[in-house]
């Protein structure tokens, strides 16, 4: 296996935070991208003594200065695995319920930060023949959520679509790109969403899980490191379930 250099945009979240140690595990250099200043400095800290690591404070959804970060970030290192993982959202909000803003915002956050990523690390991977992107998306993406609002599950599904736009656009470069999906993981803030209702209200959303609990961090991290290994070069625009059967 070949050590590369990976690129993790939202590191210090739940899901990515396990990549993160799985990939240093590997050997690879790790650029760790985030805005909490403090658990993205820790996580950095915890992986130094593993392998060579950079944290990068930044906001990715402020794009001008996001873009310019990331120029800096490829031509210092030239990452060859890119992992867009900034997203999520809690809240069940009634479509009737929903303003623009909330169309603006996770737009934003979601499909706008995952585009300019990619539009700054891609060219460079094409040109070295070698890439792997992955893009995170939803359930939601991929159907209807229980657990969220139209606003973001549209997000998630436009994920999805531009995902499989560019890796049509990459395909023969060397560089893949593609999707994980996720139901239900049991990170730090959706556990903390799922306790804080009420009783009669956690037994009605576990039922609705056909495995009748939350995915774990590790089960939902395994498939994204995969899609970032070697072994994943002929797969690109695909699209990984990870939701313990909510969605098949």
């Amino acid at each position: 296996m070949t050590k590369r250099t990976a690129l993790l945009i939202g590191a210090a979240g739940g899901i990515l935070q396990e990549v993160a140690r799985g990939l240093a595990a590997e050997g690879h250099t790790l650029v760790l991208f985030d805005k909490n200043e403090e658990a993205v400095n820790r996580l950095a800290g915890e992986l130094a003594a593993q392998t060579k690591t950079e944290a990068v404070v930044g906001d990715i959804t402020d794009i001008p200065a996001a873009e310019r970060q990331l120029t800096g970030i490829v031509e210092r290192h030239a990452p060859s695995i890119l992992v867009n993982g900034v997203g999520g959202d809690t809240r069940v909000i009634g479509y009737a319920d929903l303003t623009t803003g909330h169309f603006d915002e996770t737009y934003l956050e979601n499909v706008v930060s995952t585009w300019v990523a990619i539009k700054v690390c891609a060219p460079r991977m094409a040109a070295d023949g070698y890439g792997r992107i992955v893009n995170f998306a939803s359930a939601g993406g991929r159907t209807y959520s229980h657990f969220n609002n139209a606003a973001y599950v549209g997000a998630k599904a436009a994920v999805i679509g531009m995902t499989k736009q560019i890796a049509y656009e990459l395909a023969g470069s060397g560089v893949v790109a593609n999707v994980v999906a996720h139901g239900p993981v049991a990170t730090a803030r959706v556990a903390g969403a799922f306790e804080r209702r009420d009783e009669e209200s956690k037994r009605t959303v576990l039922s609705r899980l056909p495995m009748g609990r939350y995915g774990t961090v590790a089960e939902a991290a395994g498939s994204v490191l995969h899609l970032c290994s070697e072994s994943a070069g002929y797969s690109t625009g695909a699209v990984i379930d990870i939701n313990g059967g909510l969605y098949m």
